[in-house]
């Protein structure tokens, strides 16, 4: 029975039946499924598109920054540094970046990182745009060698660049000087190229340069082309007034080099890649013939060689024939128990026409021997027929510099080569300066050692005989006529006059004695005065002031 307030149900409604295999999916989970998929097509997404992981490692961290640093290729963003960390011992500086997808191909062996910071050099100014924007990574991609992705950053940035056209070579020389990394290289005071790199080598005998000359410029390089250094500047007087040579400012500042190749070797093949140049410390120094075969002849000098210095020059009539080897003590053979300087000279037969080709390609040992047997031959010859001899002479007024100077002396005694020693010695006369102060020194010598009271002393004796002579002709000649008797009487009283003059208190007899005494004095003067120029033969322009 129903309630009294429900409503009446009526009979012939049926019954609803709940059918649990016909249940559909929820619509509420739709959303939730649909943004699970677009998650996941995003990580996938990113996962797929996301490059390489590398580690870079560093000497220094210095303006790197993790999460703000970039990694560029030509100011074009391809990685992003992710974390900086140390090694374990501390020594280098681990940076670990993300590149940009397509990254993996050009990570190889040869690629290089360098941080890019301002920098401030003889050459250029770089960087200058970091100051604002920060530091950021270099990358100079390679698709040459094996993958990688683990590399050993630059401490700075490269000097040539994978993708600059050019050649490089190799100079050789025996000290660097002023060069350093991108020191320029000049063609016609032309900026062509510049040095790369150097290192001693194996023997540490001499420097090794590599410089690169770029394109097309390297053309120009030829097996006949010689480099010198052009740092500095050169200073040179000759007949023409003085001449002063510099390639740049840059050169002056940081050292360079130039290069040409000289007209009569013109047409000799083009330098290949890699060719061995010998870099000579000066232009003039190149333009000599390359000095390869030497013979040592040994020279003795009883006077002083102060002045003299290895490396001085050998010359005959202004012609350079070798150079000073060493200057050392050895015993006079003429005098026993007597050291005397001995200088070692090499004479450099290649510039002599006659031996200009004891070099030549193909020549053997022998032939070089047969060339310097003659060449002591030739010496040993005119020491004995013609009088060659060696001198010291001043080559600088200014500097004191000697150099040693061979000539043939006619008149000189014929001698033969001495070969008393390890080198045969050729015979020496005395520096002509120093022989004729010598002789000066002589004189002074016997100028100072005169009495001026012996001399007065003997011009008063020589008075009074003539007084005496007078009174003895006065006395004995009564036959002498008036005129005689007068005259004689006047030459009397003249003599008396000169003698009371003469004498120690008389007036030219007293100044007689000072202009004698001043003569003594100034005598000893000009001795001290040619010692020193003997010892400082400069002072004749400088004056004794400058050599203090």
């Amino acid at each position: 029975m129903a309630a009294p307030n429900e409503p009446a149900i009526p009979e012939n409604i049926s019954e609803a039946v709940v059918d649990a295999e016909k249940k559909g999916f929820p619509v509420v989970w739709l959303l939730p499924l649909v943004a699970v998929l677009i998650g996941g097509w995003l990580i996938f997404k990113t996962i797929s598109e996301r490059g390489p992981e590398i580690v870079i490692s560093f000497k220094t961290a210095d303006g790197i920054e993790a999460g703000k640093t970039k990694i560029k290729y030509r100011d074009v963003t391809i990685g992003t540094v992710d974390n900086v960390t140390f090694t374990e011992d501390l020594s280098d500086v681990l940076v670990t970046t993300t590149m940009e997808a397509g990254a993996d191909r050009y990570l190889t062996e040869n690629t290089r990182f360098w941080v890019v910071r301002p920098r401030f050099g003889a050459r250029e100014v770089s960087g200058l745009g970091t100051l604002l924007s920060g530091a950021y990574i270099a990358m100079e991609p390679s698709e040459q060698g094996q993958h990688r992705k683990q590399f050993v950053g630059l401490e700075r940035p490269p000097v040539l660049l994978a993708d600059k056209q050019g050649t490089s070579y190799h100079l050789h020389t025996k000290k660097l000087g002023s060069l350093s990394i991108g020191s320029p290289v000049y063609f016609r005071q032309f900026d062509v190229g510049e040095v790369t790199e150097y290192q001693l080598s194996d023997d540490h005998s001499q420097v090794e340069i590599g410089v690169f000359i770029e394109s097309p410029h390297d053309q120009y390089i030829q097996e006949g082309t010689t480099f010198w250094k052009a740092g500095g500047i050169s200073l040179s007087m000759g007949s023409d007034g003085v001449k002063l040579e510099m390639e740049s400012l840059v050169s002056v500042i940081s050292g360079g080099i130039a290069f040409e190749t000289l007209p009569e070797l013109a047409d000799s093949p083009r330098a290949q890649a890699g060719t061995v140049f010998a870099l000579y410390d000066n232009h003039l120094k190149s333009l000599e013939r390359p000095i390869t075969v030497t013979h040592t002849f040994a020279l003795r000098f009883d006077g002083s060689v102060r002045g003299l210095g290895v490396g001085a020059p050998v010359e005959y009539r202004g012609i350079r024939l070798g150079t000073v080897k060493a200057i050392e003590l050895g015993l006079d053979p003429n005098k026993q128990g007597v050291t005397v300087p001995v200088v070692l000279v090499d004479l450099e037969p290649q510039r002599l026409a006659s031996f200009r080709d004891i070099d030549r390609p193909g020549a053997e040992q022998q032939d070089q021997q047969k060339f310097e047997e003659h060449l002591v031959q030739l010496i040993e010859r005119d020491v004995r027929e013609k009088g060659m001899r060696a001198r010291l002479l001043p080559g600088n007024l200014i500097t004191g510099q000697l150099f040693v100077d061979l000539d043939y002396f006619p008149d000189a005694e014929p001698v033969k080569l001495v070969r008393q020693s390890e080198y045969p010695e050729i015979p020496t006369l005395p520096n002509p300066l120093a022989g004729i102060l010598a002789s000066f020194n002589k004189v002074l010598d016997k100028l100072e050692a005169a009495k001026t009271e012996d001399t007065l002393e003997n011009l008063n004796t020589l008075l009074v005989s003539s007084d005496q002579l007078v009174s003895t002709l006065g006395q004995n000649a009564p036959a002498l006529t008036a005129e005689l008797q007068a005259t004689l009487e006047e030459a009397h009283a003249a003599l008396a006059s000169l003698k009371a003059a003469t004498s120690a208190e008389g007036e030219i007899g007293n100044e007689l004695y000072i202009a004698l005494t001043e003569i003594s004095a100034a005598a000893r003067s000009i001795r001290v005065m040619s010692e020193y120029l003997e010892r400082h033969p400069e002072a004749l322009l400088k004056g004794k002031g400058g050599n203090r």
